[in-house]
């Protein structure tokens, strides 16, 4: 890559470390509530960049298997359910719903507890 350090990540990390201690506090707490949604848009922003290539990756291997297309979607696959074409007890779809779930929140929040009990 062209872009030396500081990248992109270290960049919102450090916008959103800066925010939580040196902003936060120093703020009332109606503020600090809204300065703690912005801090966790910037984190959800620092784990798609860091692992979304790699989450959507595992997703469409098992939308390839499950859909004979070149480019197969989730809008596709919505499409053969709302058509019946895809059985709803077939294994494959479970598994690839439970895959698309739990990389889904393995971006939004890891903290989640359902997420913390998927990956166990």
């Amino acid at each position: 890559m062209i872009f030396d350090k500081p990248s992109s990540v270290d960049l919102l990390a450090a916008i959103s470390h800066f925010l939580d201690t040196k902003i936060k506090p120093e703020v009332p707490a109606h503020l600090a509530f809204k300065i703690r949604i912005v801090e966790n848009v910037l984190n959800i922003v620092i784990r798609e960049i860091e692992k979304g290539d790699e989450l959507s990756n595992e997703v469409i291997n098992q939308l390839q298997g499950l859909i004979a297309a070149d480019a197969p979607t989730i809008e596709a696959l919505a499409l053969l359910i709302k058509d019946e074409k895809i059985d709803l007890e077939d294994q494959d779809l479970k598994d690839l719903l439970v895959t698309l779930s739990k990389n889904k929140i393995a971006v939004d929040n890891p903290n989640y507890s359902t997420f913390k009990k998927l990956i166990k």
